[in-house]
């Protein structure tokens, strides 16, 4: 009888140690969000850099203008040499008054040095952006009505916060206010995305701020000379 008390005594014990870390593992998996390490500063950044401009033809007698519409071509793309997103430039200033020619080519090659703006973000950086897209996927975000950010799901923790599908009077309202309005406030705390929103946990107050967000940058994308990053929140 003793053995028989002791046995069914262990199995129970077993059973609930297997229940208990099961509950575990699911906690762990909703929090196991990999966290940069924080990184302090800006993402905004001057740098005075060398530059090789290369002047067509047409600006052979007048190499500013092959400069300025080089420097031109640059704004607004990242530029993997400076390893940044090139914002505005100033203090241009030629290295050498000559153009250089190099075999047969009728391209000509100057040396020029410049103050750039840079939009730099790094993983760890805290950034804010505008909310534009709420779904069950991800939350998407417009920084400095520029770039773009995206947070996915896996990288929103579900103990704080949860996804609220709309119900049939909210979806109505928000199409009746779609068509009766020609402009809308994308800062306006009652916007409304898509069939639902995220919230915090247990109550119906929405994510964020007046339709800002902050949150981690947890990857920087580079898609062609476009620079968008990928983030998670607190």
């Amino acid at each position: 009888m003793g053995e028989k008390r002791k046995s069914r005594q262990k199995d129970a014990s077993t059973k609930r140690s297997k229940k208990g870390s099961k509950h575990a593992s699911t906690e762990t998996t909703q929090s196991s969000i990999p966290y940069p390490k924080p990184v302090n500063g800006s993402s905004f950044c001057e740098c005075t850099t060398r530059l090789t401009v290369t002047l067509a033809p047409a600006h052979s007698s007048d190499h500013w203008a092959g400069i300025h519409e080089t420097l031109n071509s640059m704004l607004l793309r990242f530029v993997p040499q400076i390893r940044g997103v090139v914002l505005s430039y100033s203090d241009v200033k030629m290295l050498s008054q000559t153009a250089l020619l190099f075999n047969d080519s009728p391209y000509g090659q100057l040396e020029v040095s410049a103050k750039l703006l840079l939009w730099r973000p790094t993983s760890g950086m805290t950034l804010k952006g505008t909310i534009n897209v709420q779904s069950p996927d991800h939350i998407g975000l417009l920084l400095w009505n520029t770039f773009n950010a995206s947070i996915p799901a896996s990288f929103i923790p579900k103990n704080k916060y949860e996804w609220r599908p709309f119900n049939e009077e909210e979806l109505a309202a928000g199409k009746a206010e779609d068509e009766s309005s020609e402009t809308k406030d994308s800062e306006s705390d009652s916007a409304k995305f898509g069939s639902g929103e995220w919230v915090l946990k247990g109550s119906s107050q929405g994510i964020g701020t007046n339709g800002s967000l902050e949150f981690i940058v947890s990857d920087v994308i580079r898609a062609d000379n476009v620079l968008s990053v990928t983030g998670a929140l607190h």
